[in-house]
């Protein structure tokens, strides 16, 4: 029997991918659960009807949620705090540098992180049970909220702001975010896609302007993410990234989709989105 996804994130548009193999399809306390497997993105996991990560493209998203952020810091970032990331990607990408040793992670899900363990090894390479990593099944909004840590880099791998992802698109987000970082620190949020999701970027550009000197976004595209670019938003109270990308480090790292021409490329902005830029 024949199986197809269809998302409908967007009103009027419909993304259909015929299943080859149905691996999971489950409802945990918190969300519908579906890992897949299909011909063009090979192995997909969905929360709630929305793609999350596939095999084929996730590097372009989770590559660059992190070395931008990594090589353009001042100093060598010693805490990090991943926000969600239940799939493991962005500790895999953080684990390549071998001086990270210390990760906490925050996800509300302790299902997705396990059924990840067991069926996104492709992906994750097997961070989610690295000895670095310290992972803490809560609401993120409220853990940012309560905890006393002060972390280098944040990197929230949140969702789109539907259902339980939307406290994680709330001010008191930035401002707690704000809260936690430390004096030599930068945090990267996940905004959306601006084609068709413009005015959460605006949103999002708006809020972070109210809590940090610095801030701004660049670019990438995730095919699987339907609609073109993908903005990733960071923030920092000491630093600009647009000018720090000039003085990167550039570590020895295998990637697929992030290099030194990506750094520099990612922050050219098309004109429609020049006038949601801060600074």
């Amino acid at each position: 029997m024949s199986y197809k996804f269809k998302e409908k994130l967007y009103k009027g548009l419909v993304q259909e991918i015929k299943i080859k193999k149905l691996i999971v399809r489950k409802k945990s306390k918190f969300q519908n659960i579906e890992i897949f497997d299909t011909e063009p993105y090979g192995r997909v996991l969905a929360l709630d009807g929305i793609i999350q990560i596939t095999e084929k493209d996730e590097a372009a998203y989770s590559e660059m949620l992190v070395h931008p952020i990594i090589q353009c810091l001042k100093s060598f970032p010693k805490k990090i705090l991943i926000v969600g990331g239940g799939d493991g990607a962005i500790a895999e990408e953080l684990f390549k540098y071998k001086l990270i040793n210390n990760v906490d992670l925050v996800d509300i899900d302790k299902e997705v992180v396990n059924l990840s363990k067991k069926y996104l090894i492709k992906i994750n390479k097997n961070s989610l049970k690295s000895k670095k990593i310290n992972i803490f099944y809560e609401d993120a909004f409220h853990y940012i909220k309560n905890t006393n840590n002060k972390y280098d880099v944040i990197i929230a791998d949140r969702p789109d702001p539907v259902g339980a992802g939307k406290i994680l698109f709330n001010i008191k987000f930035y401002e707690n975010i704000n809260r936690i970082m430390s004096n030599n620190s930068i945090a990267v949020f996940q905004s959306g896609v601006p084609f068709l999701q413009k005015r959460e970027l605006e949103k999002v550009l708006k809020d972070v302007k109210k809590y940090f000197k610095y801030s701004g976004f660049y670019l990438t595209t995730v095919p699987s993410y339907i609609g073109g670019f993908m903005a990733l938003v960071w923030a920092s109270n000491n630093q600009s990234l647009k000018i720090e990308k000039n003085k990167a480090r550039h570590y020895k790292i295998k990637t697929q989709y992030y290099n030194k021409d990506i750094l520099q490329g990612c922050f050219a902005i098309p004109n429609f989105m020049k006038e949601t830029e801060t600074n």
